[in-house]
């Protein structure tokens, strides 16, 4: 049982179905799934506490003090409850404010005349129409092209795409040697990202999280971590490829595409960019659809 704001519960694997319960009938922003706040989000700090039937949660990441702090996620009393968080913050001497806010939450404020609200564009989450890359004629002409040159040279008949066990150690070896064995000064390489893919693998089987992985010719050439947020839109919280030239981010795109089509997913959330620019212009190239917005929030006379 989660404490009762002001006071915190430090969120554990063991708290999964809880924590689930509590957020199933919101959208599935990548940033309230169980499984992106135990990987991405926890270094030993992540915590929740219930307020008015919603929730409190922390979000904290070492060198991004900037977006980090307290988060409200729910839709009963919204002004009363965030007033709450504000004079809790400002009994401890700490600025009243709040990140990270979904913008279903922000909908549902009666008075927003009260608040001060402002975008917090790096944690916007991607979103993806999966028939926007699969058939080929579908994908944005940066993409197109580069598939359309790439694919005339393979034979799709060598393409897998598998479900691997990550519980069995030698799968879960595969996918953290292949880690380190695609690093380069790319999208692959992100520092902290790589830390929390890392956790991905190693508890997948506890946080929920499901995998596709694609062979050629039997040698592994990309993987996604994903979660399958409901029937029609998976999250896509970890997604690696190789720096293979003739293969590659293009092809796996083009691929899993059609994966996801077959299993009925419409949409993919791609996650946030984090500010990262490199990463940014990467993923507009993708030409989202639409994004899971998210704010910050003072008092107004502040």
């Amino acid at each position: 049982m989660f404490k009762t704001f002001p006071e915190f519960s430090k969120l554990t694997l063991a708290d999964k179905d809880e924590y689930e319960a509590l957020v199933k009938d919101y959208p599935p922003c990548a940033d309230l799934e169980f499984c992106g706040l135990l990987t991405w989000w926890d270094t030993g700090h992540t915590s929740i506490s219930l307020l008015n039937g919603n929730i409190v949660l922390s979000y904290w990441l070492p060198g991004d003090e900037k977006n980090s702090g307290l988060a409200f996620i729910g839709t009963n009393d919204v002004d009363e409850s965030m007033c709450a968080i504000f004079d809790y913050l400002r009994e401890k001497g700490e600025k009243p404010r709040i990140v990270n806010i979904p913008d279903f939450v922000m909908a549902n404020i009666s008075y927003p005349e009260m608040f001060n609200c402002k975008s917090q564009r790096c944690h916007d989450e991607y979103l993806l129409d999966t028939s926007n890359y699969y058939p080929l004629n579908n994908m944005p002409a940066v993409w197109r092209s580069k598939v359309k040159r790439k694919i005339a040279g393979l034979d799709e008949t060598k393409f897998e795409l598998k479900n691997l066990d990550l519980s069995k150690p030698q799968n879960r070896y595969l996918l953290l040697t292949s880690l380190v064995d695609w690093q380069a000064k790319n999208v692959n390489n992100l520092g902290k990202h790589e830390e929390a893919c890392v956790k991905a693998i190693m508890h997948a089987s506890q946080l929920g999280l499901d995998n596709v992985c694609m062979f050629v010719d039997g040698h592994l050439y990309g993987f996604c971590l994903y979660n399958r947020a409901n029937d029609r839109q998976l999250t896509s919280l970890y997604i690696k490829a190789t720096n293979n030239r003739t293969v590659g981010y293009a092809i796996m795109l083009y691929i899993l595409a059609k994966w996801a089509q077959e299993q009925g997913f419409e949409t993919a959330n791609i996650c946030s960019d984090c500010g990262v620019l490199q990463l940014r212009m990467f993923m507009l190239t993708l030409g989202p659809v639409n994004f899971y917005r998210k704010y910050s929030i003072e008092p107004a006379n502040t």
